[in-house]
């Protein structure tokens, strides 16, 4: 018998400001059945000593102020470490601290209004990539600035008046390993084949090591 992994999903729900985690925390759950995952909305699941007990961390936050200086550290840590971390969405708005930015690899810099997004996989053959597909969804089109020093692989991309949009990528971050992806504000998102085996292979390599 195969042990599952542990993970824990982060997010929150009366406070969310615009993403509530309600009902996205069923589909990871149904997505990731490699893995045993606990949910909580306290940020305090983020200091060192209960995030070390997990190898992926599943980050929905949707809190735009800063976190503690020990939630950041616990978090950094668990990375360098070894630890994987996924982004989904709203989990980027870990950057209002510069070195949760860094971490992630990418900065959100704002979105047009939502419409309809056509995202095609790139030509890369990271691992992540293998076998997917293309796919629309009804979303808000993320736009970042891209950390040039944080050798990032582009996983998948949208086209936005003509200019090619990042919309997933996956870096490694000392021992560990960090993948962001930018569809999940409607959960209509997360029903689409094509973005749950993303979802999945993307879980998968963050916490394998070679």
């Amino acid at each position: 018998m195969t042990l599952k992994r542990k993970a824990i999903l982060i997010g929150d729900v009366e406070r969310a400001k615009y993403h509530p985690l309600t009902g996205f925390d069923r589909e990871f759950q149904a997505i990731l059945t490699e893995f045993v995952i606990d949910q909580t909305t306290d940020y305090d699941a983020f200091l060192a000593d209960r995030l070390n007990s997990y190898e992926l961390c599943i980050c929905f936050t949707d809190r735009w102020i800063p976190m503690t200086d020990d939630q950041t550290a616990g978090l950094v840590s668990f990375v360098a470490q070894g630890g994987g971390l996924l982004l989904v969405h709203n989990g980027i708005s870990i950057q209002a601290r510069p070195e949760l930015a860094q971490l992630a690899g990418g900065y959100f810099t704002g979105h047009p209004e939502q419409r309809i997004l056509s995202y095609e996989p790139t030509s890369s053959d990271h691992p992540i990539a293998s076998g997917l597909s293309g796919f629309s969804a009804q979303e808000e089109p993320y736009q970042f600035k891209l950390d040039e020093l944080a050798k990032a692989t582009v996983l998948l991309t949208f086209d936005l008046d003509g200019k090619s949009c990042p919309a997933a990528w996956a870096r490694p971050f000392g021992r560990g390993r960090v993948v962001n992806l930018s569809p999940g504000h409607n959960l209509e998102s997360m029903l689409i084949p094509a973005y749950r085996k993303l979802i999945r292979q993307s879980a998968i390599w963050l916490v394998e090591r070679p």
